[in-house]
């Protein structure tokens, strides 16, 4: 396993009874209402230093209680792809490819197939591993 960082902003504003909206208003020329929308969703990947600052700002104002940026962040485990894994993830879909008619034979036991044959499992794995 290995660790990352998600944010918890939503988690906070619901335990606060505060919206996205109303955030995004009173941080209005501070940070713009889109990055608020992404980080309350968790999509966000990155945020600048100063993005934090605004937004813990805001959250200060609103509430009337101290923020920290733990308020707003959690560790969590991910996990650790192997070199198959990642190669089903990585391998390519396009185009999309009608399923193979094997007719009376039965495809374990004619070898290895290519990670394309199996378009069902690379989509399933990739919705698992939040990669769809």
């Amino acid at each position: 396993m290995t660790r990352a960082v998600e944010f918890t902003l939503k988690s906070f504003l619901e335990a606060h009874a505060l919206s996205v909206y109303r955030l995004a208003e009173a941080a209005s020329g501070r940070v713009s209402r889109g990055t608020v929308y992404s980080l309350a969703r968790g999509r966000a990947t990155r945020v600048d230093l100063g993005t934090l600052g605004a937004v813990i700002t805001t959250l200060e104002e609103l509430t009337g209680e101290e923020v920290t940026p733990a308020d707003l962040l959690r560790a969590v485990d991910v996990p650790v792809l192997d070199d198959e894994t990642r190669g089903w993830l990585e391998a390519s879909l396009e185009p999309p490819m009608e399923p193979y008619d094997w007719g009376d034979v039965d495809p374990s036991t004619l070898g290895q197939l290519s990670p394309q044959d199996y378009a069902p499992i690379v989509h399933a794995l990739r919705l698992t591993f939040g990669l769809a």
